[in-house]
C-alpha cells in the first residue's frame, strides 16, 4: 500500500506544463533545453524544426564575426521559444515565400528558353 502511494504522488509530480521553453541565458542551458524542445514534436514536425533551426543558425553565421558572438547570436534567438512556435512560424514563412519562389523559378525557365 505505501508503495503504490509513493507510486502515485511520483506520477502526480510529473505533470506536463507544456512544450519546453527554450533558454538561451548560456550555452548548456540552451542545448539542454533545445534537446528537450526538440522532443516535443512529432515526427514530422521534426523536419521542419531542423530546417528552421538550420536557416536561424545560416542568418546569424552571416551576421558574426567569430565563433563566440554566432553561438550567441543563436541562443538569443532561440530564447523563449517553443518547438512548436518555431515550426508554426517556418510554416508560415514557407507558406509566405513559395508563391514567390515558384514564380522566380518561372522566370528563371522562361529566360532560359530565350538564350
Amino acid at each position: 500500500m505505501i508503495l503504490l502511494s509513493a507510486a502515485m504522488a511520483l506520477a502526480s509530480c510529473g505533470t506536463d506544463d507544456g512544450p519546453t521553453v527554450i533558454d538561451g541565458s548560456s550555452q548548456q542551458a540552451f542545448e539542454t533545453t533545445l534537446a528537450a524542445a526538440r522532443r516535443d514534436v512529432g515526427a514530422r514536425d521534426r523536419l521542419k524544426l531542423e530546417a528552421a533551426i538550420r536557416e536561424h543558425q545560416a542568418r546569424m553565421f552571416a551576421k558574426a564575426d567569430d565563433r563566440q558572438e554566432y553561438q550567441r547570436l543563436v541562443r538569443e534567438g532561440m530564447d523563449g521559444l517553443t518547438a512548436p512556435a518555431i515550426v508554426a512560424q517556418f510554416d508560415k514563412d514557407v507558406d509566405r515565400v513559395s508563391g514567390q519562389a515558384a514564380d522566380a523559378v518561372f522566370d528563371a525557365k522562361r529566360a532560359l528558353k530565350g538564350l
